[in-house]
């Protein structure tokens, strides 16, 4: 049987294990056959990789021995890899605090979502481990390390919920003051219109003559006089039904 791309050549794992292991990774899980645990693991992702996950293996043989790939070291190797999430994370954390707009806290989302999961699984089988090996003590302090980038996270992610929340509600209450405005420059505008539609009425009986000729007419400046004064009482019912 081939062993998949993603464990060492050189780990003599057994068939009941390797018969378990596909081509991908697959989900973070665990692996306990014949006193041997395998935890596969994932790289931390991110939102552009596609849902393509990056295999990080941890085995502890019969012996008691701990290898990982592709990070060496055992469980330092472990210790490694929970300390890149907490790069990833404090990472996530700077940038919910620097965005300021909605797209900005959209995009910190994307990033944010994919780490979740992974964080969450990670803890499930890292308390798994601890509970299958109750002599590696070391694994106590490494599931608390997990547990801590899980709510580590979700702090992030609840920051970044609120301040996308925050902005969107900020947007909309921005919007519906300058409705707002431009319904009040509306009301002017209906006003001084109500205001000189009936003197404009009344002028037009002048026809289109030049205003020299139009104001040598006998009724002109009457006409304007009566004109502004309906005018004016339009405008004041307009006002009042305002």
């Amino acid at each position: 049987m081939l062993k998949p791309n993603y464990i060492p050549k050189t780990w003599e794992l057994p068939e009941s294990i390797r018969k378990r292991l596909g081509e991908s990774v697959g989900k973070q899980r665990f692996m306990d056959e014949e006193g041997q645990l395998l935890l596969l693991l994932h790289a931390p992702p991110s939102a552009d990789d596609d849902e393509v996950r990056q295999a990080v293996v941890f085995w502890r043989n019969a012996l008691g021995e701990w290898k990982s790939a592709p990070l060496g070291g055992g469980l330092n190797g472990l210790e490694a890899h929970l300390a890149s999430y907490r790069t990833v994370i404090h990472k996530l954390d700077t940038e919910v605090e620097a965005a300021k707009t909605a797209r900005q806290y959209f995009d910190v989302m994307r990033h944010m979502h994919p780490m979740q999961r992974a964080t969450r699984s990670l803890l499930d089988v890292m308390q798994a481990a601890r509970e299958l090996r109750p002599e590696e003590t070391r694994l106590i302090s490494l599931r608390d390390q997990a547990a801590d980038l899980e709510r580590a996270i979700e702090l992030v992610a609840s920051d970044a919920k609120a301040g996308m929340d925050f902005s969107i509600a900020e947007s909309a209450a921005n919007q519906a003051i300058s409705a707002e405005e431009a319904n009040k420059e509306a009301r002017r505008l209906n006003r001084l219109a109500a205001f000189f539609f009936p003197l404009v009425t009344l002028v037009s009986i002048f026809g289109m003559n030049p205003p020299g000729r139009v104001m040598e007419y006998g009724g002109f400046w009457g006409t304007c006089i009566i004109g502004s004064l309906l005018g004016f009482i339009v405008f004041l019912l307009v006002a009042k039904k305002k």
